[in-house]
């Protein structure tokens, strides 16, 4: 199965707690105080009671007025957000249920762009998925509105934005050479340039939209960066305003490849059903006004989120549908830019890694195996996931020699990439084989996994 979190995401009270510098005692000691200043009465303040909210419990409403208060949060939208969704109007950065105008985007993009140190989302939960729900449902609902006016067209402008595509394209191929982790500053670095030429540039028409295409995706790009680095909260907060920009440019393919990213996350994060159906949305954005590459690229990630939710009926027809559509794809069709990376569903990693989680090693084996054949030679970070998935299957094979052989190679193409996500791959792969260690070549494997370990 994917990693997920050791010990869950922290409750968003967790991170407005420590966000203000409150310990367990003395936030339920300022609440108890604040709730008597409001008329309230006295409130028992022992510690126990925050750490219960903390676990699950909800708080009781003069409870959650008197934090609302403490925290500048109009009590209005306690009621309408309900608990602890409101509690993210308690931190910084923008509202990520704001209606969806141009001015909030921009103000999302000032904020993804200009600070840094907020992106490293120490302390920075990730969105309860009620929230990441309720955001996706709304930016749905507004990008079929836009769409459903007929915007479509070529650009103008391209004096403009033809380089930033250019510094785009570029960025994508580093991402797959270098992994995320060095790709975030120059991705926040050229999407402050094109938010300040949306913000002080005057511009109209297509190349209104090409801005905000650009926008979007170089949110997109900076989420999956974050991403792979191993910063979901971060990834989920690029991706946020990512949704924004992407509801003006009003571009079906790319609001589905922007969904369909937010929704594979979901499936490494260990949530397979918020991931189907997000999928299942972005299938249905991208309807019949887009390429069968474009297609079958989403079908494929279907794949991986509806085995990792154990229904491999619906798996096996998924890769069927993604299979047609790859095959329907013709030299001459407009695909975008951003999809040079689809291959072959079969041999996509992620369609290995659905048979690993239905149980099939044998055949996910067989499927990574090619696919790792077809990759491309500057991809280095894909050839580490093939390479440790490979690995797994063998192990679960029982082929321990072959597994070594696999993991050790994998850490050799590791330490050429800075991956997150690899080195969480490369954990997983190690408690795999951590059963087997009494057989010295797996042994010796797991020693030099250990040694590596930060």
């Amino acid at each position: 199965m994917p990693a997920k979190n050791a010990r869950g995401p922290k409750h968003l009270l967790a991170v407005v707690r420590a966000y203000y510098g409150y310990s367990l005692a003395t936030y339920t000691k300022a609440v108890a105080d604040r709730s008597a200043t409001l008329g309230n009465g006295h409130m028992a303040f022992r510690r126990e009671k925050v750490a219960r909210w903390e676990s699950g419990v909800e708080p009781e409403m003069p409870a959650q007025f008197a934090m609302a208060d403490m925290h500048k949060v109009d009590p209005v939208q306690v009621l309408a957000r309900g608990w602890p969704n409101w509690l993210l109007l308690a931190l910084p950065g923008p509202d990520v249920l704001a209606p969806f105008t141009p001015e909030v985007t921009l103000s999302a993009l000032d904020d993804l762009a200009a600070d840094p140190a907020r992106a490293n989302s120490a302390g920075i939960p990730l969105l309860p998925p009620s929230v990441l729900e309720a955001l996706t449902t709304q930016w749905t609902e507004h990008v079929k509105d836009t769409i459903a006016h007929g915007i479509s067209g070529g650009y103008v402008g391209v004096e403009v934005s033809a380089p930033i595509h250019t510094r785009l394209a570029a960025l994508w191929h580093l991402d797959d050479s270098l992994g995320g982790t060095p790709c975030t500053t120059s991705a926040r670095s050229d999407l402050h340039m094109v938010t300040r030429l949306l913000r002080h540039a005057r511009h109209t028409g297509q190349l209104t939209t090409d801005l905000h295409y650009l926008a979007a995706e170089y949110a997109r790009f900076l989420g999956w960066a974050e991403f792979d680095a191993g910063n979901t909260p971060g990834a989920q907060r690029a991706w946020h305003a990512a949704l924004r920009a992407s509801a003006e440019a009003a571009d079906p393919a790319h609001s589905a490849y922007l969904l369909a990213n937010l929704a594979l996350a979901c499936v490494y994060d260990g949530q397979p059903g918020m991931g189907t159906g997000l999928l299942a949305t972005a299938r249905d954005i991208a309807g019949t006004r887009t390429t069968p590459l474009v297609a079958a690229m989403i079908d494929t990630w279907r794949v991986r989120a509806t085995a990792a939710t154990g229904d491999a009926k619906q798996a096996a027809r998924l890769l069927v549908q993604a299979e047609t559509e790859y095959e329907r794809a013709r030299a001459g069709d407009d695909n975008p830019p951003w999809a040079y990376w689809m291959c072959r569903p079969s041999h996509m990693a992620e369609t290995g890694r659905a048979f690993l989680d239905l149980g099939d090693p044998a055949t996910a084996e067989g499927l990574l195996t090619d696919g790792l054949a077809a990759l491309e030679p500057g991809a280095m970070r894909d050839r580490v996931l093939y390479l440790t998935w490979i690995a797994t299957a063998q192990a679960r094979r029982r082929d321990l020699d072959a597994a070594a052989e696999t993991a050790a190679t994998a850490m050799d193409t590791a330490d050429l990439v800075e991956s997150g996500r690899c080195t969480t791959l490369l954990s997983d792969l190690a408690g795999e084989l951590e059963p087997h260690r009494a057989a010295h070549p797996v042994g010796a494997v797991l020693d030099r996994m250990g040694n590596n370990r930060p």
